[in-house]
C-alpha cells in the first residue's frame, strides 16, 4: 500500500475529533506532526483515498464544528490562507468610497441621515 499525504486546516481544537472519527473509520491513516504551523494537521492515508472520502470519514458535524478544509499539499494550504488574510482588508478602491464618503460627512454638518418611518 502506498501513502499519500493530506493537511487539515481548521479553527484550534480540531485535532482531536478529528483523529477519533478517523480512528473509528476504515479509512488507513497514520497522523504526522508539523512544528510552526497553527491550525493544520497531516495525515498519510492510503493513496487510494480521496478527499471526499477522507471527510466522510471524519463527519460533517466536525468538518463544519471546525470548519475543516483538506489539501493535497501544504502549497496549497498556504495560498488559501493567504487569500483569507488578502481577504480581510479592503481594496483600493473601497479605501477611497470610505475615504470620500467620511469627506462628505464632514463637510456637510447639517446633512441629517435618512430614516425610514415605518
Amino acid at each position: 500500500m502506498g501513502w499519500s499525504t493530506l493537511y487539515v486546516h481548521g479553527k484550534p481544537g480540531f485535532e482531536e475529533e478529528v483523529l477519533e472519527q478517523l480512528e473509528r473509520s476504515s479509512i488507513g491513516f497514520m497522523p504526522g506532526s508539523m512544528s510552526g504551523e497553527e491550525n493544520i494537521a497531516l495525515y498519510w492515508v492510503d493513496e487510494r483515498t480521496n478527499t471526499r472520502d477522507f471527510k466522510k470519514a471524519i463527519g460533517r458535524d466536525v468538518v463544519f464544528k471546525y470548519r475543516l478544509r483538506v489539501f493535497k499539499s501544504l502549497e496549497e494550504v498556504h495560498a488559501f490562507q493567504d487569500e483569507r488574510l488578502a481577504s480581510q482588508f479592503f481594496t483600493p478602491q473601497e479605501e477611497a468610497l470610505i475615504r470620500e464618503m467620511e469627506h462628505w460627512d464632514e463637510t456637510h454638518p447639517n446633512h441629517q441621515h435618512y430614516k425610514h418611518s415605518a
